[in-house]
């Protein structure tokens, strides 16, 4: 669709002053020939998703932009568009006709006299002329009188930080308590919402337990991890305890080392016993990605005897969780026969 012809980017030529004067990115455009808004200055946004599918707009030249994402632009109390597309190598900012009447407006083109009013015939804001097209006056954009440097939540905002992003409510309760000194009363105020917080704060979210065994007989899968360094060595001088577990039947088998490394030797051991000693083919092992298991002896291992080694995502503990259960149990039952 042709949104910019060469006539308006002449007009802005023209105004040229102008826009360098408040800056191209604070210019709003009335465009009768665009079927949506769109602008190419992300810091308009009050929230903005992207989108999953390409999308290209054509300019009037015959240019391309692509459409990064889709968001909301709050210009006033009143006038709140949505659905603005956020493009690529837009330098103006255009507001759809169309879609404001879509969303029960009305805009009124008279001499002298051109304005969008809401669904009440209420002045909503002005539209100035701009060479031979309108622009929006931001300046006539009314809405309720503030004062931003003393708004009601900047104090529980100045306050949330210095205490190190405390909880909103938490704050609230101890302002009411009197318990810091230099604390003023604050007052809680709804949709409150810390980016810091909400970005630093994240957790992962809990991993669904299996109540189930996913294997059909005894040694078709191991899981097998390593614990320690341990504070102290053992009498043997050993560090390091390595621990298999039977996915089937949920046996264990626990190695003591004195160096990580010796894990393969161990491993490779018990494996070759249990092909002899089993009827039925061992299919795969699971690991985390410790050196001690990712190396280049496992893969020959591995591939030589026709085995699977599934290894977790990085700092996902729980996608081994039947060994890391058992390194606690093993780590809990030692400590309770030392106490």
């Amino acid at each position: 669709m042709d949104l910019m012809t060469e006539a308006l980017r002449e007009l802005l030529r023209v105004h040229a002053l102008e826009v360098v004067d408040r800056g191209i990115e604070d210019v709003w455009i009335m465009d009768s020939g665009c079927s949506r808004h769109m602008i190419g200055h992300r810091k308009w946004f009050s929230s903005l998703n992207p989108v999953s599918t390409k999308e290209y707009i054509t300019f009037g030249d015959n240019g391309q932009g692509k459409v990064m994402g889709v968001g909301s632009v709050s210009l006033s109390a009143k006038l709140f568009l949505r659905e603005v597309a956020f493009v690529r190598n837009l330098g103006f900012n255009l507001v759809s006709v169309s879609q404001l009447l879509d969303e029960g407006f009305e805009v009124r083109f008279k001499k002298g006299v051109c304005r969008i009013l809401d669904a009440d015939e209420t002045l909503v804001c002005s539209l100035l002329p701009f060479g031979q097209v309108f622009r929006v006056d931001l300046t006539s954009i009314s809405g309720p009188a503030r004062c931003l440097v003393a708004s009601p939540s900047a104090d529980i905002w100045k306050w949330h930080r210095r205490l190190g992003h405390l909880n909103f409510n938490l704050l609230v309760r101890l302002s009411s308590m009197g318990l810091i000194r230099g604390l003023p009363k604050l007052r809680a105020e709804k949709d409150l919402v810390c980016h810091p917080c909400r970005h630093d704060k994240m957790v992962a979210a809990s991993h669904i337990p299996v109540s189930q065994v996913m294997t059909s007989y005894p040694g078709e899968l191991l899981h097998m991890d390593t614990v320690g360094p341990a504070r102290v060595a053992s009498v043997r001088g050993k560090w390091y305890v390595l621990v298999v577990v039977n996915d089937f039947s949920r046996f264990s088998w626990v190695f003591f080392m004195e160096f990580k490394d010796e894990a393969f030797g161990f491993v490779r051991d018990m494996v070759l016993r249990l092909r002899n000693e089993s009827h039925k083919a061992m299919w795969a092992i699971r690991s985390d990605n410790g050196g001690e298991f990712r190396n280049s002896r496992f893969e020959n291992f591995c591939c030589d005897l026709g085995l699977e080694h599934q290894f977790s995502s990085p700092y996902t503990p729980p996608q081994n969780g039947a060994v890391e259960r058992k390194n606690r149990t093993l780590v809990e039952m030692a400590r309770m026969m030392l106490d």
